[in-house]
């Protein structure tokens, strides 16, 4: 193996996910909270009741038999991180694109309007479409606020994560529009 090659798999599996993440942080969340699943850092305002994201994202049992994965109840935190994974298989699966070293962030706001001012901080312009949630490729991570933490919603934008991250050269906005919407339609007729 030559230095070059080496050097080249030393930069890919150590420094460059470490700047990835370092990047993440970087994008002005702000104090938060944070919990850990398989796929996902989930970041968390204070404010923001676990309890009440387990409840509105009502991950189902046949959510859990189609994704090959159970929900654990053991506590409140590994309920939400394991939901969460189940809805990542899920999209995964609607799309037929699995990517087994995944690694993503979820960041939650406890107002619509707080992701709304961050949105318009960031770009300096309105959140378009409903502004329920977005996702960011280049942090790798969804911003959504408690207020619009659903399943469908949730689906979507993991759909975007899973496209970005699958893909080498990106399809178009409209077409990625359209898997995500898939994904979200899946998700709501199984309900």
């Amino acid at each position: 193996m030559t230095l070059r090659v080496f050097i080249s798999l030393i930069f890919t599996a150590f420094i460059l996910p470490v700047s990835l993440w370092a990047d993440s942080a970087r994008d002005g969340f702000g104090e938060s909270s944070q919990i850990e699943s398989k796929f996902f850092k989930v970041s968390y305002k204070p404010d923001v009741s676990l309890e009440g994201l387990v409840t509105q994202l009502n991950v189902s049992k046949s959510d859990e038999i189609l994704a090959n994965l159970s929900v654990d109840n053991s506590s409140t935190s590994k309920q939400l991180a394991t939901m969460l994974d189940v809805l990542f298989n899920r999209a995964s699966d609607v799309l037929d694109m699995h990517i087994y070293s995944f690694k993503g962030e979820i960041k939650v706001f406890a107002t619509r309007q707080e992701l709304t001012d961050f949105y318009n901080n960031l770009f300096h312009t309105a959140l378009p479409c409903t502004g329920y949630a977005f996702y960011l490729a280049d942090y790798n991570s969804i911003y959504v606020s408690a207020e619009y933490f659903r399943r469908e919603v949730i689906g979507h934008e993991i759909g975007h994560a899973v496209m970005s991250n699958y893909f080498v050269v990106q399809p178009s906005v409209k077409i990625q529009e359209v898997l995500a919407g898939y994904v979200e339609y899946q998700l709501k007729k199984s309900k």
